[in-house]
């Protein structure tokens, strides 16, 4: 073999060995690539499924923030569970929450109830699904309503001779929508599914100490839960 035939050998040597050398490092490269572009895929859906239960725990809590302003007769945070134009079927046909507060769901349920003496709002299962910003919801609900005796200057038109227990049972069927970062109420249906008129079967809750009744408005504990407290 020549000198010069030997150099073309090495040179072919060399080369092929560069080249293999880059497919190698090709291949490293869209192996890391292709690893990289799975992990930022499982990044995303992995803050997609984050973005999710936050969403699913904001609207757990209008709900419940629901059942509190309802249950304390509190108006300013029953109000704050419905978006404008919010539309209400649900013992009453209308705007949830109007601008000036007449004619409106609120108005109409803080009128209502304020025939009971005490009432609670229990949630128990809650379906939520979740489309971006707008969110679909099934929640089941039972209350407790303590119904006020004729001779109550605060008892409704259909009072009895007695106080009577008004046990209800249903679903609240919500769209909602998150506006501004804010998921609210936009519209309710109310559904029944069974429902209970009885007389009392126990004493009287006016009979309960004032420390541990329940009540309507700031007298009830929970306003004053902070200050109680911090002693």
């Amino acid at each position: 073999m020549t000198e010069k035939t030997s150099n073309i050998s090495r040179r072919q040597v060399m080369a092929g060995s560069v080249a293999a050398g880059a497919a190698a490092l090709a291949a490293q490269s869209g192996t890391a690539m292709a690893v990289n572009k799975e992990n930022n895929n499982m990044t995303d859906d992995m803050t997609r499924e984050l973005q999710i239960l936050l969403d699913k725990q904001a609207i757990k809590e209008v709900l419940m923030t629901y059942c509190r302003g309802i249950d304390r007769l509190d108006e300013t945070l029953l109000r704050s569970v419905f978006h404008p134009g919010s539309q209400h079927m649900h013992g009453f046909e209308g705007p949830s929450s109007s601008d000036d507060g007449s004619d409106d769901f609120v108005g109409y349920a803080l009128g209502f109830l304020g025939t009971f003496t005490r009432t609670h709002h229990h949630l128990g299962n809650m379906f939520i699904e979740v489309e971006d910003d707008v969110a679909f919801t099934e929640a089941y609900f039972t209350a407790h309503h303590r119904r006020r005796a004729k001779g109550d200057p605060l008892a409704g038109e259909d009072a009895t001779e007695t106080e009577k227990d008004y046990f209800v049972a249903g679903r609240y069927l919500d769209r909602m929508e998150k506006r501004d970062g804010q998921w609210k109420i936009t519209h309710r249906t109310g559904l029944t599914d069974w429902s209970r008129l009885e007389d009392p079967t126990g004493p009287s809750l006016d009979d309960l100490p004032d420390n541990i009744a329940g009540r309507h408005g700031p007298d009830d504990f929970v306003y004053q839960r902070r200050e109680r407290y911090s002693d």
